[in-house]
């Protein structure tokens, strides 16, 4: 059971804590008490204060309690965004589904249940989950949108599920929200890099209008994701400890699924790591990779380089993920085990690691041509 402390609570309604101290000692606002060196020491049930705070607590004027100065839509569109805190947490905890989510699916969740908040409006129909406003929200997006539609998705079915182990959501409607489940209409854009498309990616990035530590981070970040298949997130959170270039190995702990796996440097990827560190010895801090201004690289930002050295080139529709799937592919095509490659890519299923390939069809009849 999660409990909050009489300062969190003061930080939350913005009054100090002292008064919150009087409503639990009056009563006002149920709490347990202990005494701590012959002081009372209060602490409130999370999901209790939540039902209090709704009920009794509608903002401060002139710093006195007052009730009711503030809308009743803004009231309930915040108190579902304090409940929805306290679901990442059971996501995160495993308390939800009885296995903890990764960090990168926290992260994706937080960011798409916003999405369906702003989707809502300003003067959204009650209750604010339902049918009707599912619907409109992810109507408001375009079929080729049917990644963010279903991360949407995905994460309202979530939060109801935990509303319902709250009591505070029907099964029934929950069952209903089921039939807008998106469907892909359009086939998935699938990107990749042939192999002179890649040699052509990392010459270009020495010939770039920068300074020289731009243009040396340019080029390791496409050999390093194009000979690791790493995912954009596993990147972004490197660290020096886990790159051991002396063993040519590198520790990936915060993979997909918060599974932790090994992967192997090649020649070209260890001697340009060389040349990096030495380019970054000006700056203090504990991830590999670093910016122009020594921090570490977001996913948001490591797509926009990767798409905008690849759309200088011409090459369209290119990411990180873009040079995911090529790193499958070329070594594929070089003959290299496929449960390798899967072990590489931290991939569960061979036959995820097979759907990565994007061997061509003039690939395949050239090849059997000399069969």
């Amino acid at each position: 059971m999660n409990y909050l402390s009489t300062l969190e609570i003061s930080k939350d309604l913005g009054i100090p804590k002292r008064t919150v101290q009087s409503y639990c000692k009056e009563g006002f606002l149920p709490a347990l008490v202990s005494l701590n060196k012959g002081k009372p020491c209060y602490k409130i049930e999370a999901h209790s204060y939540l039902s209090w705070k709704n009920k009794n607590f509608k903002g401060i004027k002139r710093g006195k309690f007052s009730k009711h100065t503030s809308s009743d839509r803004e009231i309930v569109i915040d108190d579902l965004k304090s409940l929805a805190q306290i679901w990442l947490e059971w996501c995160a905890s495993g308390k939800l589904t009885g296995k903890p989510l990764g960090k990168r699916t926290i992260e994706i969740y937080e960011y798409y249940f916003t999405l369906y908040i702003k989707g809502l409006g300003k003067y959204p129909s009650k209750p604010l989950i339902s049918v009707d406003n599912l619907r409109n929200v992810l109507g408001s997006y375009l079929p080729q949108n049917y990644s963010t539609k279903r991360n949407i998705y995905d994460a309202i079915m979530s939060f109801t599920k935990y509303l319902i182990e709250l009591d505070k959501f029907s099964s029934e409607i929950r069952n209903k929200l089921k039939a807008l489940k998106p469907k892909r209409y359009l086939p998935a854009k699938k990107t990749s890099l042939n192999e002179t498309q890649l040699k052509t990616m990392i010459a270009a990035c020495d010939e770039m209008k920068t300074n020289y530590y731009g243009r040396l981070t340019n080029k390791v970040i496409v050999v390093f994701l194009a000979n690791t298949g790493l995912r954009a997130f596993e990147f972004c959170k490197l660290k020096l400890e886990d790159i051991n270039l002396e063993a040519k190995r590198v520790y990936v702990r915060l993979g997909k699924g918060n599974k932790p796996r090994e992967i192997g440097i090649n020649t070209e990827t260890y001697e340009l790591l060389l040349e990096y560190l030495k380019a970054r010895l000006s700056f203090n801090s504990e991830y590999f990779f670093l910016n122009k201004d020594g921090k570490p690289f977001t996913v948001d930002r490591l797509n926009k380089k990767i798409s905008g050295l690849a759309n200088k080139l011409g090459f369209k529709g290119i990411s990180p993920h873009s040079l995911r799937r090529s790193f499958v592919t070329i070594n594929a095509a070089k003959g290299r085990p496929l449960n390798h490659l899967r072990i590489a890519c931290g991939h569960a299923d061979l036959s995820t690691t097979q759907g990565y390939c994007m061997t061509s069809t003039d690939e395949v009849v050239a090849a059997m041509r000399e069969w």
